[in-house]
């Protein structure tokens, strides 16, 4: 069995390297089985550019009816959301679709993770009432992750599978490929 994590986050304004190195040290992080799912799959970043430049990705995917439908579904069709947000990029420019994507996932009644070291953020009574997990470190939100879902997806064990990615690496040698709807 697999079990499908929504990674929610900054986009809008970013360039490759802040929306995307987090996500791929989550899903580098996650055991064989837990899937890390980036709203990213589908818009390739032209070089050089951010993700709110005009141009910088295939119309196809960064109309936004697309966005909005294809933020839904993954929203939907998850088991958990991981919402990272960092005071520095919202202090830049607020992740308004993270934060609806907050609202989903609490409206869609599926466990939520918030991640975020904007204490203004975190201390915001419904960020505190519905969040079933609030961190200031992405490290703790793998643990929780890995607790809850570790036992689900294979024979090993979460413990086993939380001192790999401590350690950097996969037990099995690979990260299962993100799923992809965009093929």
């Amino acid at each position: 069995m697999k079990k499908y994590i929504y990674l929610a986050g900054p986009i809008a304004g970013c360039t490759k390297e802040e929306a995307t190195e987090w996500r791929d040290y989550v899903q580098g992080s996650l055991p064989h089985g837990i899937i890390g799912i980036s709203p990213l799959r589908c818009e390739p970043l032209k070089p050089g550019m951010r993700f709110t430049d005009e141009g910088a990705t295939e119309k196809m995917w960064s109309d936004p009816r697309a966005i909005a439908t294809k933020n839904w579904l993954d929203t939907e069709s998850c088991d958990l959301v991981l919402a990272f947000l960092p005071e520095e990029m919202n202090n830049r420019r607020p992740s308004y679709g993270t934060t609806i994507e907050i609202g989903w996932a609490i409206g869609l009644r599926k466990p939520l993770i918030v991640v975020s070291d904007d204490k203004y953020l975190m201390d915001h009574p419904l960020i505190k009432h519905n969040a079933s997990w609030r961190f200031d470190n992405l490290e703790d939100a793998i643990e929780v992750i890995i607790g809850l879902f570790g036992d689900y997806v294979g024979p090993t064990t979460h413990k086993a599978y939380y001192d790999y990615a401590l350690a950097g690496r996969s037990p099995n040698g690979r990260q299962e490929e993100e799923a992809s709807l965009c093929k």
